[in-house]
């Protein structure tokens, strides 16, 4: 039987091998030793601790893991453990890492897709796999968690004290992404599982299967392991946004951000008639339907030829397309002044503000614009690496280990932003009804067949493509019968580039206001193409180019009146029409095309070399963990891209450019370096045998942004400070942010699945990196510099984190004993030390302020349950939005899954997310000046899950 089950895993590696082309990463494992009597009896007994914790089955069993690495670790650090093979407790990365105390996460299309560790996002967290650095196709530094599916993984690590061991750059948090290895496995192993998931917006049911196959050979010293995982499905979301709110104090008055009202009734407006409104001047409506695809693999081999040296090869691979689209509607409630058509209302009734709170529209111009706007991802991760563990002797082990990591977002101008303009009898807008959003009425509703203009084509996006490679070589020495326990040491290159290819179209208005644009830029157009509705002259799109609505029960949940649905537009058919009236200005103007100045590479070399140190001892007779660590590092960075040749500005005596040749645009390259020394101590002991206080206190680092690092100089010879002409630019050599951070925890564990820990942190940014304008020359020219530098402010984060986890198997009679609840909350606060920001008395930008999770899980007689909330406080967005300070108000989610095992290994389950249907909102100053909402809908899924 063992020979057939060889036979099986070895046909499964061939197959496997064969279809996967692009694997990745093996984790890293740390191996400690006790040279004592007694500690070797330790170090047995965590040896077999550590075999009885590999076999994970259940939520208990989860908990009982994560729980034990916790305890025994050497810094801070929370873990999410996968409740069984493939099967993780939550779908979604990122929304199984906001289970932990102190991460909060964003939302695409009410996904989970970004993190927050204690209220900082992106760039000050560092993302892993298996310990290795992992590309990201994210256009910045932040890593997209909803790229990985979460059947991949077995454990989620985040370290929010760091240990010298540890890759640098995360003053957030490390978050460690580990998969299986296969020599883990109690041999051989099969698992699979499938589900259709029902979105309730959609009605649509969309398939998801994995499947996880391993096996070792009879002396366990060869092992292979492959991992598959394919999803598809179609995310409903409903959303009102705004934008422009009337606000004199935030310096937004009648002339930026008023609503123009006839309140004479003459059919005009005239001066004076432009007043306050709690209506914004910018109003849309949008049914977003995004389909999502992703296929993820992992492969992993091991070999164990001897006692002292196992060698290791694995690798992962993500592929992950959403298309991203977007219907909308869009109402202009404000003269704009670069377009003709100024919208006249009437029938105005204010509050007690004195705002305007409900209008009306009609007339020649009374205009509804029709926009589609897509935000396709075409994504691919994987990691290949290499890692070979060798113990030469009991006191020394030696580990060398190389990866290559690769991500790419394949995007050559494929994302749309497309406005057409139709026309209506009447626009009524009624906000006096205390709903949460206004009552909006159009009469006619807009249908495929009305007559729309052309307005506004702007296709962009961003390729990106980032490559990691990163060697390590590492040591630890544990010496015999003394105070040093452990000594860890060694060397780290990293090199991460990252290039980004931007594209737009060069005048996305071309075949706006008639052919306005096509005069003015000496293109010729046929007449009898134009129609004139009001003072809008517009070019007439075919009925061809409308797709009729595909959606129904809008923004279902909400009492205010909508919009009727509304058409959409077949974009290959819109660039077919505008290339009938001009085929060279639409392939120029258009279809998008190159921006140089958005397009270059950043690339980064970091060499590391660190020390940790591990003392043992008791103190009062309590045993204690004293880790001191140094980590230095010296980071290279080469900037390539492109730019005007500064050195050929010649100036005339009115500080005027007299040429033109320097405005080619030519390959340029900058570069700049810095060194860090980052010190670290992790301090553990035990009050008792399961009651422990942790003390940690380091010093940390995050990267410039790769936008701040960019080569693109702009000079400015006509809009001049203090006399002198402006250069905007990037600089490679401004270097990183530094805090000082610390955590004392205290933490109980006394029962298997039962733990009370709670904890207080600071971390101390000393300055962060922001423009900073100064005259300096350039080239030969005095300019007046813009570009990022190490500012004089930085700010002070404070907190505490309080996690409870209880198995009430020895409090309730049987069957309640199945149950078990986890509860975490955390209180974020931040101060700037800038007197101006102090002054505004703003959080930082995404930090909320409290957060909780609660759990309720069953498990017993086969039957496993769980209820799980998440909720967090309101944050800010935007401190300088239009109208005022931007927040997301506060949100909950309520997830649940249940399953039962009908067989030994055969298990039906269903799961649900966002069983609340809740609203996800936000305001500009006052709560009552909407600026967002959203409906994401409920989704759920009935499976099946066997293993063999």
């Amino acid at each position: 039987m063992s020979s057939l089950r060889t036979q099986v895993a070895t046909l499964a590696l061939a197959v496997s091998t064969a279809l996967w082309i692009t694997p990745v990463c093996a984790a890293e494992a740390e191996q400690t030793t006790k040279n004592t009597e007694e500690k070797a009896k330790q170090a047995e007994e965590a040896k077999e601790e550590d075999v009885e914790r590999i076999a994970v089955y259940g939520i208990r069993s989860s908990i009982k893991e994560s729980m034990y690495l916790k305890q025994n670790a050497t810094s801070v650090v929370d873990l999410v453990v996968a409740d069984d093979i493939g099967k993780f407790p939550d779908e979604n990365l990122a929304e199984a890492l906001q289970r932990i105390p102190g991460i909060t996460i964003t939302r695409n299309g009410g996904e989970g897709q970004n993190i927050l560790v204690r209220g900082l996002g992106a760039g000050y967290n560092v993302t892993t796999l298996n310990g290795r650095k992992l590309a990201s196709e994210y256009a910045g530094r932040d890593f997209n968690f909803d790229t990985i599916a979460s059947e991949l993984v077995n454990v989620l690590a985040v370290y929010k004290s760091p240990e010298a061991r540890l890759t640098e750059g995360g003053i957030g948090a490390i978050v460690d992404i580990q998969t299986r290895k296969p020599l883990d496995l109690n041999g051989f192993t099969l698992q699979a599982s499938a589900k259709g998931i029902h979105e309730s917006r959609t009605g649509d049911i969309h398939p998801h299967a994995s499947f996880i196959i391993g096996d070792q050979n009879d002396d366990g010293s060869l092992g292979a392991l492959f991992s598959a995982v394919y999803s598809k499905k179609t995310l409903r979301a409903d959303t009102y946004s705004a934008d422009g709110f009337f606000d004199e104090d935030e310096g937004w008055g009648v002339d930026s951000a008023g609503v123009p009202v006839d309140a004479n009734n003459n059919g005009t407006i005239d001066e004076g008639e432009i007043f306050a409104s709690k209506i914004p001047s910018y109003m849309y409506f949008a049914n977003a339907q995004d389909v999502r695809e992703r296929i993820g693999s992992t492969l992993a081999l091991q070999w164990r030829p001897s006692d002292d040296l196992t060698l290791s090869l694995d690798g992962l691979f993500s592929r992950y397309n959403t298309d991203g689209n977007r219907y909308q509607i869009g109402f202009v409630n404000y003269d704009e002044s670069w377009t003709p058509g100024t919208p006249l209302f009437t029938d105005a009734e204010f509050d007690d503000l004195g705002r305007v709170v409900k209008m009306k529209q009609t007339g020649d111009n009374t205009m509804v614009e029709l926009l589609n706007i897509s935000t396709p991802r075409q994504t691919d991760t994987w990691q290949l690496g290499l890692n070979a563990e060798w113990h030469p002797t009991d006191q020394w082990s030696v580990y060398a280990d190389a990866a290559y990591s690769q991500a790419e977002n394949k995007n050559k101008g494929d994302n749309r932003f497309i406005v057409a303009r139709g026309f209506v009898d009447s626009i009524g807008i009624d906000y006096s009804t205390g709903n949460t959003l206004p009552d909006v009425v159009i009469s006619p509703a807009l249908t495929s067949d009305q007559t729309y203009g052309a307005h506004y084509s702007y296709n962009s996006g961003t390729g990106v493509k980032d490559k990691v490679n990163d060697l390590k070589l590492e040591a630890i020495y544990e010496p015999e019968d003394s105070l040093v326990s452990k000594v860890h040491f060694g060397v780290n290159y990293v090199k991460q580039s990252k290039t980004q290819n931007a594209y737009g179209s060069r005048n996305p208005s071309q075949f706006s206001r008639g052919g306005f644009y096509l005069t003015r830029d000496g293109y010729d157009f046929a007449p009898g193409q134009v129609f004139t509705q009001g003072e809008f002259e517009l070019f007439r799109i075919p009925e061809n180019v409308f797709v009729p609505a595909n959606f129904d029960n809008f923004l279902d949940g909400e009492n205010s009146v909508s919009p009727d649905p509304w058409p959409s537009f077949d974009y290959d058919a819109l660039l077919a029409f505008y290339r009938s009236i001009n085929a060279e200005a639409a392939d120029a103007s258009i279809v998008a095309t190159q921006s140089k100045s958005g397009s270059y590479e950043v690339s980064e070399a970091v060499t590391s070399a660190f020390v940790q140190v591990t003392l043992e001892d008791e103190l009062w007779e309590l045993p204690y963990m004293l880790n001191l660590g140094l980590r230095a590092s010296h980071t290279q960075v080469d900037s390539s891209g492109f730019g005007y040749d500064l050195s050929k500005v010649v100036l005339d005596s009115a500080g005027n450019p007299s040429n033109n040749d320097w405005r080619a645009v030519l390959p340029v390259g900058h570069e700049g370096s810095y060194s860090n020394v980052l010190p670290s101590l992790n301090f553990r002991l035990n009050l008792q045998d399961d009651l422990l206080l942790r003390v940690s206190a380091a010093q940390t680092l995050s990267r410039p942004s790769l936008y701040a690092l960019r080569t693109w100089a702009n000079p400015d010879f006509v809009n001049r400070k203090e006399g002198l002409p402006t250069l905007s630019r990037g600089n490679p050599g401004v270097s990183a942010e530094e805090a000082y951070q610390g955590d004392v925890t205290l933490e109980w564990y006394y029962g298997d699945s039962s733990s009370l820990a709670a904890g207080v942190f600071v971390k101390d940014i000393q300055s962060f990196i922001e423009n900073d304008e100064n005259a300096m020359e350039v080239e030969g020219n005095l300019y007046m510099v813009n570009q990022p530098e190490s500012g004089e402010y930085g700010a002070l984060i404070t907190g505490y984190e309080v996690a409870w986890q209880q198995s009430l198997e020895q409090w309730l009679p049987s069957p309640l004993d199945g149950f078990g609840v986890q509860l975490n909350y955390t209180y974020v606060d931040s101060e700037y030390d800038d007197p101006a920001r102090k002054e505004q008395n703003l959080p930082f930008a995404g930090m909320s302020e409290n957060s909780y999770n609660a759990v309720l899980y069953y498990e017993k007689y086969g039957l496993q349950g769980r209820v799980a909330y998440n909720w967090r406080s309101k944050f800010l967005v935007d401190p300088e939005a239009w109208g005022g300070p931007a927040w997301i108000n506060a949100y909950g989610q309520l997830d649940a899954s249940l399953s039962y095992a009908l067989l030994e290994n055969l298990t039906v389950f269903v799961e649900a997310s966002n069983l609340g249907n809740d609203r996800y909102s936000g305001y500009i100053k006052r709560p009552d000046q909407v600026n967002y909402l959203e409906r994401f809908g409920t989704q759920v899924a009935f499976g099946v899950r066997g293993s063999f």
